[in-house]
C-alpha cells in the first residue's frame, strides 16, 4: 500500500489559511466598537462647557479657568464616566457645582473684608439706582410672560428652589437642557424687566 505524502496534503491545507485571512478583515469592526479614550470623549465637550461657563461667569478669562477646573476634575473622577449616558450632562454638573462653590467662596470674603481696609467717602445725595424702583409684582409679571416651557423650568429652579436632576426628572429632559432654559429665561427676564423701567421713566 502506498503512504500518502506532504505534497497531497499541502494543496488542502490551502483552503484553511485562506480562511484564515477571511477571518482578519471580519475582526476590525470589534476594534472600531472599542469604547473611545475617556480623555478624548471628555475633550469634545469642552466648547459648549465654554458657552455655558462664559453665560454664568460673564468674563472670557474666569471662565476659561472655570473650564479648565472642570475638565482636571473630570479626569481624576473619570472612572466614574459612563459613556453610555451622557458625558455633557456630567460634566455641565461639575462646572456648575464649581461655579457655585466660587460664587459662596466670594460671598465669604466679602463677608470678612476688615473695616480698616473699606475705603470710606463722603456720601453723595443721588438718587436711588432705577432697580430699586421694581416691586415684587413686576418681577412676578415678568415671569408669567416668559415662554412656557422657560416659565416652568425658572420656577421650579427659583421659586421652589429644585435641583437640576429634580426638574430633569419632572420635565422629562436632560440636565443640560433645564440649564439652558434657565440661561434663556433670565436672559429673557432682564429684557422684560429693562423694558418696564423704560416705562416707568420719566
Amino acid at each position: 500500500m502506498s503512504v500518502v505524502s506532504n505534497d497531497a496534503v499541502g494543496p488542502s491545507a490551502d483552503p484553511v489559511g485562506s480562511s484564515a485571512d477571511a477571518v482578519g478583515p471580519s475582526a476590525a469592526p470589534v476594534d472600531a466598537m472599542a469604547p473611545r479614550p475617556r480623555g478624548a470623549v471628555l475633550a469634545e465637550h469642552l466648547p459648549a462647557l465654554r458657552v455655558i461657563a462664559r453665560a454664568l461667569c460673564r468674563d472670557r478669562s474666569k471662565a476659561e479657568d472655570l473650564v479648565q477646573d472642570t475638565f482636571e476634575r473630570a479626569l481624576r473622577a473619570i472612572d466614574q464616566l459612563d459613556q453610555q449616558k451622557n458625558p455633557r450632562a456630567w460634566m455641565v454638573t461639575i462646572l456648575h457645582n464649581l461655579h457655585i462653590d466660587r460664587c459662596r467662596h466670594l460671598a465669604r470674603l466679602e463677608q470678612h473684608v476688615p473695616c480698616d481696609d473699606v475705603p470710606l467717602r463722603a456720601q453723595d445725595a443721588a438718587d436711588p439706582p432705577i432697580w430699586w424702583t421694581l416691586t415684587a409684582d413686576d418681577v412676578a409679571r415678568a415671569i408669567a410672560e416668559l415662554p412656557g416651557e422657560l416659565r416652568t423650568t425658572y420656577c421650579l429652579f427659583a421659586l421652589e428652589g429644585q435641583s437640576y436632576i429634580a426638574i430633569a426628572k419632572r420635565l422629562g429632559i436632560s440636565k443640560i437642557t433645564v440649564g439652558t432654559r434657565i440661561l434663556r429665561a433670565r436672559a429673557h427676564l432682564k429684557k422684560l424687566l429693562i423694558a418696564r423701567l423704560g416705562e416707568g421713566a420719566p
